[in-house]
């Protein structure tokens, strides 16, 4: 089997994360190649199952790896930008305070918005898009999946049915920060207890209020949310220790 270092550090999936994109890079491993069991991966870096999971997801996110049901996890073809465009992004948000809150401040522009006309003109098949997208974060909730992708959808959903495709349009340029943004947001709130089912619920009211065409509390709803997360991910966390970082 390839020879991976042990992990020592505390940002323990970054640095598997960063390891294996190295070796792609440098062609120890190439595409096609399947990577060991999860088991086998925690013994050979010294770490848990979880945090290899982490990794593993991140790098899935970035399109270097791809997930086969039945057959394993392979390394994909990557070009140079997709070795370090949306791997620097992931690894950025982590690391970077000020990145994290503007991205977030973005999304507070562009989605209290954009609910707010999604529940004035929402069609029947936008509704099903949203209420599928929900389905699937609280299915994936239920199975101890991260549930980025499904998060994702909802929000994208919502702007699909705002009805202005100039909104759609920059939803979708901003789309590839966007969901790694949620990545690793989810990543490290899901680590509070009963942040899932808070993160369910808050989702619930704002399709309810959507579904209810009550575009003004629909408005509310999503930007509370937004700032629920940007206050519990920062303000919270620089509150009680000081480094702006809930990991440390």
């Amino acid at each position: 089997m390839t020879r991976f270092e042990r992990i020592t550090s505390q940002r323990i999936y970054q640095q598997i994360v960063d390891q294996i994109s190295r070796m792609i890079r440098e062609g120890v491993l190439r595409p096609g190649d399947r990577l060991p069991p999860e088991r086998q991966l925690a013994e050979a870096f010294g770490v848990s199952r979880a945090a290899v999971r982490e990794a593993l997801s991140a790098l899935s996110m970035t399109g270097l790896l791809e997930v086969r049901p039945g057959e394993g996890t392979f390394i994909r073809s990557a070009t140079p930008e997709v070795l370090i465009g949306p791997l620097a992004t992931l690894l950025t948000m982590e690391r970077d305070e000020a990145v994290g809150r503007e991205l977030l401040e973005i999304r507070m522009a562009l989605e209290a918005d954009s609910a707010f006309l999604a529940a004035q003109r929402w069609e029947p098949e936008d509704l099903v898009a949203i209420e599928t997208a929900l389905q699937a974060m609280e299915d994936e909730h239920r199975s101890g999946q991260l549930g980025a992708a499904a998060d994702w959808q909802f929000h994208y959903a919502i702007a699909g049915a705002s009805g202005n495709g100039l909104l759609l349009q920059i939803m979708r340029t901003l789309s590839e920060s966007m969901r790694e943004s949620l990545e690793a947001y989810r990543r490290r709130l899901l680590r509070i207890p009963s942040m899932g089912e808070r993160l369910l619920a808050e989702h619930r009211g704002i399709l309810e209020a959507i579904r209810d065409r009550d575009a003004p509390l629909a408005r509310e709803r999503m930007r509370a949310h937004i700032e629920g997360v940007e206050r519990t991910l920062y303000h919270q966390a620089s509150e009680t220790t000081g480094t702006g970082d809930p990991e440390r």
